[in-house]
């Protein structure tokens, strides 16, 4: 591959759970997709078996929804995935990331006191522990 290769074959990566931080995160990574012309992959992902259940999948279907809507304004490739592979979120997402060559992953964080902020949230925790990529934590 050329460098030009490459670079086409490149993504941003940003989880989704609903939250207004998440989708500020989404906002973030369609910026950052933008400036460099790479691909941005949305994704939800949920555990599967019973411990995911119809409501939880429909949920995330909307979640997604909400995501297309918001990078129809930004004229950047885009992709909303639902990942449901027996995985815990913070799996999925460093996994994901791999699959897709993303260059950075992008992630939602909730607004903590001092002490709050040292103990992430499970999922962001693994993420930024395992990732191999630079990961960027929205606020």
């Amino acid at each position: 591959l050329t460098n030009i290769d490459t670079i086409k074959t490149m993504s941003i990566v940003v989880g989704l759970d609903g939250s207004d931080r998440s989708f500020r995160a989404l906002r973030f990574a369609l910026e950052e997709g933008k400036l460099r012309g790479v691909k941005v992959y949305a994704v939800h992902s949920l555990f599967g078996g019973d411990r995911t259940d119809m409501e939880d999948i429909e949920r995330g279907e909307k979640i997604l929804e909400e995501a297309r809507k918001i990078a129809e304004e930004y004229g950047v490739e885009f992709e909303a995935r639902m990942l449901i592979r027996g995985k815990s979120p913070g799996e999925d997402i460093v996994e994901f990331a791999d699959e897709v060559n993303a260059i950075m992953i992008v992630l939602g964080m909730k607004r903590r006191s001092l002490m709050e902020e040292v103990i992430l949230g499970k999922a962001a925790k693994y993420v930024v522990v395992k990732a191999k990529q630079p990961v960027v934590l929205v606020k």
